[in-house]
């Protein structure tokens, strides 16, 4: 019997909640009966965040319908939005929804989470998307927000990189660095850009510093752990004993360590993903989570960038050599948070500097 500590974000995302503490040198499978039988014995919510902004997109660019679903974009944006409110657990969040097009509109002004008061502003968004994006005329309204606001945000920008141009208006990719530098905040673009100019100014928005960040629109509106992922994450104690012949529920796999100041993968460590890899593409229905951490050596936005390299190295990995669809792995990063031993040592601060692994979908 394996125990361990680690981070994740729950049951809620139906991922397997499996790691260990010390490295763990081959992937193991994981059954069903395993789940049944209460692999995790006790979940902490830790949250990483204490306001939450959502920037509407309702303009006529939404109109479009996805190629997939069949249904517009804008419509797929408020389903994804009502689903993730009903996800999102109380934790003691501000939560504030605005409108920014055609023109801004405060639809549930930053306030305490109240889940059904929530979901009755969101009844006051338009029935129909139309107009203009006044991307960069949104983003200076939000200073206004933000300014009122203590401790850190996270603002979700529903947008496809168009934006009406005025005279002596920055770039958004600009505007959103230049708020990330005054206040304590992290941008989530949810982008569904696909000309060459949109996906770069979404890139450059989702470079506003090193918790700011770009999703895919299809993989937000399919994969719930994108959506909350940046707002907390859940600690846990577990309990895994090996069922052999059982219906495979998921794999574990050791976490994936790294050296001081480093996201090159170690040798090793390959060997490792090299066996995830192999399991995923023979299980084409299942997805990975991955989570960067650190120790706690150098400032915090230096840590939360490393995380973020190292839980994307790991990502670049899997896609790269196993062919995979990325929206099949998620990445995200927390930097110094949750350390699984004392960084007051060698030892510790070895253990800290990972990648935590958790495989579902099956």
């Amino acid at each position: 019997m394996n125990k361990g500590k680690l981070g994740w974000l729950g049951a809620m995302f139906f991922l397997v909640i499996l790691g260990l503490i010390a490295p763990v040198n081959a992937a193991e499978i994981i059954y069903q009966e395993d789940i049944i039988q209460n692999v995790v014995t006790k979940d902490v919510l830790v949250r990483t965040a204490d306001n939450v902004i959502v920037l509407v997109d309702a303009s006529s660019s939404m109109a479009f319908s996805h190629r997939k679903y069949k249904k517009t974009n804008y419509e797929l944006e408020k389903e994804a939005l009502n689903a993730g409110y009903s996800r999102l657990p109380d934790l003691g969040y501000n939560v504030g929804i605005y409108n920014f097009s055609p023109s801004w509109k405060e639809i549930y002004p930053v306030q305490k989470f109240d889940a059904a008061k929530v979901s009755a502003a969101m009844q006051q968004l338009p029935a129909k998307p139309s107009g203009r994006t006044p991307l960069v005329g949104g983003l200076e309204k939000l200073e206004g927000v933000l300014k009122g606001l203590s401790g850190k945000t996270v603002v979700y920008i529903f947008s496809d990189g168009g934006w009406e141009q005025a005279a002596g208006k920055k770039d958004p990719g600009d505007k959103t660095a230049e708020l990330a530098r005054k206040y304590n905040v992290c941008f989530i673009v949810i982008t569904y850009a696909e000309d060459p100019d949109g996906v770069k100014r979404v890139k450059d928005m989702g470079k506003a510093n090193a918790c700011s960040r770009v999703i895919p629109f299809d993989s937000y509106i399919t994969n719930p752990y994108y959506a909350l992922a940046p707002l907390y994450y859940t600690k846990s104690e577990t309990s895994v004993e090996t069922i052999a012949e059982k219906k495979i529920a998921g794999v574990k796999v050791g976490s994936i360590y790294f050296d001081y100041d480093k996201f090159e993968l170690k040798p090793k460590e390959k060997e490792e993903l090299n066996q995830l890899g192999k399991f995923l593409q023979a299980n084409p229905k299942a997805f990975v989570a991955l989570q960067g951490f650190t120790d706690n050596r150098g400032t915090p936005e230096y840590n939360m960038n490393l995380s973020r390299e190292r839980a994307e190295a790991v990502a670049d990995y899997l896609i790269k050599n196993f062919k995979l669809d990325s929206g099949r792995v998620a990445a995200v990063w927390y930097g110094e948070a949750n350390p699984v031993a004392s960084n007051d040592t060698v030892e510790g601060r070895a253990k800290n500097r990972r990648v935590e692994v958790a495989v579902s979908g099956l």
